[in-house]
């Protein structure tokens, strides 16, 4: 029979363990060794991220309903729709083209800013859809 210092010590061991894990960023890698399959949590830099593309989306949705260009509304609603977001309704006054191009560049920084590389992928096609949509402009 353990001693209730041998069954303390063990679960203080295995404690500081699973912190090292977390701390180390480690623990996902734990988990898919033994066969589990870790939910992935969105990192706080990406959730900013996230928000600011959102916001910036808006913008350019906006612009391009006050312009009256029905492909471009298409494109960028798709996209909000695929960040998880309502595409806006509101409309904007502005130059279509530039606002357009001014959204690739951020895009495709958005994208080498994100951690998860399926973010960024996801921001970088963004961009380049953004890209094709000037010549719509």
């Amino acid at each position: 029979m353990s001693s209730r210092r041998v069954v303390i010590a063990a679960a203080g061991g295995a404690a500081v363990g699973l912190a090292g894990l977390f701390v180390t960023d480690t623990f996902d890698d734990a988990l898919r060794a033994v066969g589990a399959t870790p939910k992935p949590l969105p990192r706080p830099e990406d959730t900013s991220l996230l928000r600011a593309v959102v916001e910036d989306q808006q913008r350019v949705l906006a612009v391009a309903r006050g312009a009256a260009n029905p492909e471009v509304v298409t494109l960028v609603s798709a996209q909000l729709e695929q960040l998880g977001t309502t595409p806006g309704t509101g409309t904007e006054a502005g130059d279509l083209a530039e606002v357009l191009r001014t959204a690739v560049g951020h895009r495709a920084t958005d994208a080498r800013a994100a951690i998860s590389p399926d973010f960024a992928q996801v921001l970088a096609s963004m961009s380049a859809g953004l890209a094709q949509a000037v010549t719509l402009a």
